[in-house]
């Protein structure tokens, strides 16, 4: 984010960004019977890190067509 974007929004209070699912994909939807082996482990962290990419290109591709917001603009669900 550019300094002239973040002077811009810098007095924004912007409430309920949705939830945090960086790191908690698996833990909260997966038994943790999944995650006492580490060999296992190590693989769904490494899916989850590819779902998490997958859910922000997602969030690319509705900040793209929606009017509304600028095109740095990153606080949104």
């Amino acid at each position: 984010m550019s300094f002239r974007d973040s002077v811009r929004h810098r007095n924004d209070k912007l409430k309920h960004r949705g939830y945090d699912y960086r790191g908690n994909i698996f833990k909260n939807s997966l038994s943790s019977a999944f995650f006492l082996e580490g060999k296992r482990s190590g693989i769904l962290l490494q899916m989850e890190t590819m779902l998490v990419f997958l859910i922000d290109q997602v969030k690319h591709i509705k900040k793209t067509f929606h009017y509304g917001y600028e095109k740095n603009f990153r606080d949104f669900n």
